[in-house]
Order: structure tokens, then C-alpha cells, then sequence
């Protein structure tokens, strides 16, 4: 096959996998949400995989460009998910979902891998692992990418709740200034990459290593060739 078309065929297979993992990310949290008292997600209509009331357009641009992403976050009620315990349980919704999505699809690949089967382009069941590796590899990055402690991630949603009520002048400060921060953090990763340091693999290994391993046995990338590629693998 020609370089275009393995472009397209690797870029395609980013469609179905990211209308699964973001999505099922946002239901995490309204899943969590819902278990910790808060039965407005499920009134409000947030149980549903109608992708336009999750996928937010910059999130989707973002699994195409850098191979992760985010969607529409779950509103809560703050009488309701109240508390430091409920607020990281309820931020730590996604990424759980995310990461028992990849363990299920991970044990699926093991399956076709041990039947002899790679994911490839020259039969059905080749596509089928092939858009099954997809799916995986957009549920590990994603359940990666939102752990980092970066303002407008899950992670950082975590360190919040753990520290706010210590310095909430320092976390106030800093969601005032969140366009900058992530504006500093885009120059930072596109200089890496003109100086060839994968910025973004290395700060999402701690995270994107140990899940793959989990769900997988191994720690593979994902790339669009010619475009891009993201493997956060640490061995």
C-alpha cells in the first residue's frame, strides 16, 4: 500500500475509536457521579453515546493532531459532589473507564494476536484488530492524557481537590490564567518536537506505561505515518 493510503487508513480508524473512548471517558464521570448521589446526570441525559453531547470540537482536533483528546465534562451538583473524597472519585470516573475499556479490548487483541492475527489492511479480521488496536490505543492515551496535573484535566481537578482549601488563592490564580498555561505547555511541546524530545510521550509515560501493560502485556504507539505518532513507552 502507498504511503497516502496507509495515512488515510491509520487516520480513518481514529473516527470509530474516538466516538467510543471520549465519550465513554464523560460517562465515567456521570457514572461516578450518579453512585456518589448526584441523579441529575442521568435526568440531564448524560447516560447516551449521542457523541454531540460529549465530543467538544477542540478535543477532537486534538486526537487527530496529537493523538489525544477530551470532550464536554460532565456537569455535577456542588451539594452534591461536595466533598474532597467525592470530588476525586468523581475526576478519577473517566479515566476508570477508560482504563477498563482497554483492559477489555486489550484481552480481545491478546486473543487475535495469539490466533496469529496483526492488525493489517489485507483481510476482515486484519481490519477488525486493526480498528481494535485504535480503540485500545485512544482509551490508554486518553486515560493518560487526563491524569496529567494540567488546569483543565482530570488530573489537576484531583490536586485541587486535594489542596484547594489549603492555598486557594495559588488555585484560583492559576484557573484565571489557564489559557496561558495551556498555550505555554502547546510552544513547549512543539518546540520539543523541532528539537525531536517527545515532550508530550515523556510526561504521559508515568501514566500511559503501566496501563498498557495492565490491558495489553506490552506498551505500543499509535501514529498516523507521515503526520504524527505518540508512544509514551518508558521500559
Amino acid at each position: 500500500m502507498t504511503g497516502l493510503g496507509l495515512f488515510l487508513v491509520a487516520a480513518v480508524m481514529l473516527v470509530p475509536a474516538l466516538l467510543i473512548a471520549i465519550p465513554l471517558h464523560e460517562m465515567g464521570h456521570a457514572a461516578a457521579a450518579y453512585l456518589l448521589g448526584d441523579r441529575s446526570v442521568r435526568y440531564f441525559g448524560y447516560f447516551t453515546w449521542n457523541p454531540r453531547r460529549f465530543l467538544d470540537p477542540l478535543g477532537v482536533i486534538a486526537v487527530f493532531i496529537a493523538l489525544v483528546g477530551w470532550g464536554k465534562k460532565v456537569p455535577v451538583q456542588p451539594n452534591r459532589i461536595s466533598s474532597m473524597g467525592q470530588k476525586v472519585l468523581y475526576e478519577l470516573g473517566g479515566p476508570a473507564a477508560n482504563l477498563v475499556a482497554a483492559v477489555i479490548v486489550g484481552v480481545i487483541l491478546r486473543v487475535l494476536h495469539g490466533a496469529g492475527n496483526e492488525p493489517s489492511i489485507s483481510s476482515p479480521v486484519g481490519i477488525l484488530t486493526y480498528l481494535l488496536f485504535a480503540i485500545w490505543f485512544l482509551n490508554v492515551s486518553i486515560f493518560a492524557f487526563q491524569l496529567l496535573p494540567i488546569p483543565g484535566l482530570d488530573g489537576w481537578d484531583i490536586v485541587e481537590a486535594l489542596f484547594r482549601n489549603r492555598n486557594p488563592k495559588f488555585f484560583f490564580s492559576v484557573s484565571t490564567r489557564r489559557r496561558e498555561i495551556w498555550i505555554g505547555a502547546i510552544v513547549v511541546i512543539f518546540i520539543g518536537s523541532v528539537f525531536r524530545v517527545p515532550v508530550l510521550s515523556l510526561v504521559m509515560s508515568p501514566f500511559f506505561t503501566p496501563a498498557s501493560l495492565i490491558s495489553l502485556g506490552t506498551c505500543m504507539g499509535y501514529g498516523v505515518p507521515g503526520f504524527n505518532a505518540l508512544a509514551p513507552c518508558l521500559l
